[in-house]
């Protein structure tokens, strides 16, 4: 009964319930166009990540645990009475880290311990796959006057195209190097600034010097163009500038490993050289300090002697190969990245590890940050549409309310207890909302459709960024049909606390005598 004679007084009054309906459905609309497309932008930019580059996930040195790690140990050199002082000091340090932060150089900004810890790492039972990177800044020389600039990734090429990342690029020229060679893969925009510089094309094959300035001094490399690459989308701006080189190189040119496993072995040359020598060769003939007998040194001795040295300085010198800037790891499927950042925290710190995690959105940096306002300035102007419309339909029923006072005081006469109004009114207010809804999402979806078949091209250059320098191709969004839904209804009944207190006040006598 009550639902009747709410669609009643709904088709009685069907105008100012057709301004309603209409506000409502055009806030849902809204809604729901608005949330969508910001729900497509938002998968677009985790699958651009996380299938080109960054991965689920991507292990790095924690520089909050490491500064305090620091300030701990200077902290223990310090005399008592500055350790008091400075106890309660602690260095503050934020984390602003991302795959494409600078690092540094040297060992020290590596992930410590990994050597120890990379069979484990790699054991751990949800992780489908791990690509061990460095990150760096060089210049690109010939010697001969042509130079330009690149960022550049150290990566090992198969573990790299293990994780699925080789297939989102697009070889211009060339193609990734053969394992264990010295090797870089330009990207197109570093290619095109070194062909300007070198007045012709880059060669796939030919020789190239990369030059770093790091913490331990410059480093020069030789390196040979396998290929020239650029990435489908752009989803970060550093990519037009980011070149791949083999990892060896990279470590090598960041001085972050150093290599010593040939230190107690003399090549053919130096061999045969300390064997063709004599003393009178190498020291001039005369000792001027010591007796003949005293000078008295063969070369076998001598060989044996340099021998020595070198293996007591390979001792002195521990290899550590395994030192990189970070780590991006694969998860197997099902495993969330929140779950598994949870898991590999207690991992790390069981193992008494600096190490943390970052996702794609931390990968991203500045692009996600930019992302998040432009959603964040979306559901503020949404927010306020709902505000607003809230303010015109507790107007409008309220006017409706003031027409109905004898109807509402004839039903209170009949013997309507307040709770009947109130249910009554609440029960049209509902009916009103649920139908505008219905036909917000129905225009939504046209509207969603006509989108995707044309797309929304990047109107400037940020948007350009954000896109990906794509144009956006939204989907309807599930998430946020089900979202403006509840914010209409919310919005609806809040609207209607004003009228039906109206409602609830009216006197049955004075309603029936007006």
């Amino acid at each position: 009964m009550l639902s009747k004679l709410a669609l009643r007084n709904l088709l009685q009054h069907r105008s100012k319930s057709l301004i309603v309906g209409a506000l409502m459905a055009f806030g849902v609309m809204l809604l729901v166009v608005g949330n969508s497309v910001m729900d497509t932008l938002a998968y677009k930019m985790r699958t651009s990540f996380t299938n080109q580059y960054s991965g689920d996930l991507f292990i790095y040195t924690d520089p909050v645990a490491k500064a305090n790690l620091e300030f701990q140990q200077r902290l223990a050199n310090m005399p008592a009475r500055a350790q008091q002082r400075m106890a309660n000091a602690p260095p503050t340090k934020e984390d602003n880290t991302s795959i494409f932060s600078a690092f540094g150089s040297s060992a020290a900004a590596a992930l410590p311990a990994m050597d120890e810890h990379w069979q484990a790492l790699t054991e751990i039972d949800m992780i489908e796959a791990v690509s061990p990177q460095t990150i760096g800044i060089a210049n690109v020389q010939n010697g001969e006057g042509a130079e330009t600039r690149t960022m550049f990734w150290g990566l090992d090429a198969q573990a790299w195209q293990s994780m699925g990342f080789a297939q989102h690029l697009q070889w211009q020229a060339g193609s990734f190097w053969q394992p264990g060679d010295k090797a870089i893969a330009l990207s197109k925009d570093v290619a095109d600034s070194y062909a300007h510089s070198l007045g012709r094309k880059v060669e796939i094959g030919e020789e190239i010097l990369m030059t770093v300035n790091s913490e331990v001094g410059i480093v020069i490399r030789p390196v040979k163009v396998s290929g020239i690459f650029s990435f489908k989308t752009t989803a970060a701006p550093q990519l037009g500038f980011m070149s791949l080189v083999d990892l060896n190189t990279s470590q090598s040119l960041l001085g972050l490993h150093i290599d010593t496993s040939a230190a107690g072995q003399l090549n053919a040359a130096e061999q045969a050289l300390i064997a063709n020598s004599t003393e009178d060769s190498l020291f001039g003939g005369d000792d001027l300090f010591a007796s003949s007998a005293e000078a008295s040194i063969d070369s076998a001795s001598l060989e044996a002697e340099l021998i020595a040295s070198l293996a007591s300085s390979k001792q002195q010198q521990p290899r550590s190969t395994r030192q990189y800037n970070f780590v991006i790891v694969k998860l197997k499927a099902g495993i969330s990245t929140a779950q598994a950042r949870q898991q590999l925290q207690h991992w790390f710190q069981e193992r008494n590890l600096i190490w943390t995690t970052g996702d794609w959105q931390q990968a991203a940096g500045m692009i996600a940050t930019m992302a998040d306002n432009i959603s964040w300035v979306l559901n503020g102007f949404m927010v306020l549409i709902a505000v607003v419309s809230i303010i015109i339909i507790m107007n409008t029923l309220v006017i409706s309310v003031t027409e109905r006072m004898v109807e509402i005081g004839t039903m209170r006469a009949l013997g309507g207890q307040r709770g009947f109004i109130r249910r009554l009114i609440l029960l049209e207010t509902l009916v009103l909302a649920l139908a505008a809804g219905i036909a917000g999402v129905i225009a939504a979806s046209i509207v969603i459709a006509i989108l995707a078949s044309i797309g929304i091209e990047p109107s400037n250059s940020l948007f350009y960024l954000v896109f990906g320098g794509e144009p956006l191709y939204p989907e309807l969004s599930i998430q946020a049909i089900i979202n403006a839904f509840i914010m209409m209804i919310v919005a609806a009944l809040l609207a209607s606390l004003y009228p039906l207190g109206i409602a609830l006040k009216i006197s049955p006598v004075k309603a029936m005598q007006g």
